[in-house]
């Protein structure tokens, strides 16, 4: 193979660089490699609008296993706890609790509601806007 000029490795690009397939990444998918696109079905273009992660409201969350470390915290006495003042907006089903609480929140899972209810207390639920 040494006299041969390209030693096997075929016309363009000699066993070197992006010549041998064609480009790289997706060079040539309209062109060239157009076959392997109705083949394999690839996605091609991106479709539709997506929103900026940094221009998402993302509302506070809690489980309902840390209510009993928050009412610790933030000192209060009693069992109320009022978590939209707090800067909560939804009240997740995580964790266990293990005494009756009065709270109020923006939103609520139902498995939340469940277990705040099994554990004897009370959940208000602000009106859906």
């Amino acid at each position: 193979m040494r006299g041969s000029r390209t030693c096997g490795w075929g016309r363009s690009g000699q066993h070197r660089k992006a010549g041998m397939r064609g480009g790289r990444g997706k060079a040539g998918t309209f062109k060239h490699k157009w076959p392997s696109v109705l083949r394999y079905g690839w996605e091609l273009r991106k479709r539709g609008f997506t929103s900026p992660k940094a221009l998402r409201e993302m509302g506070k969350v809690i489980n309902v296993g840390e209510l009993e470390r928050l009412i610790e915290e933030s000192g209060s006495k009693g069992d109320l706890v009022n978590l939209t003042e707090l800067g909560y907006v939804k009240l997740l089903g995580g964790g266990e609790i293990s005494r009756p609480l009065q709270i109020e929140v923006d939103e609520a899972s139902e498995t939340a509601k469940r277990k705040i209810m099994e554990a004897g207390g009370t959940l208000k639920v602000k009106e859906a806007k």
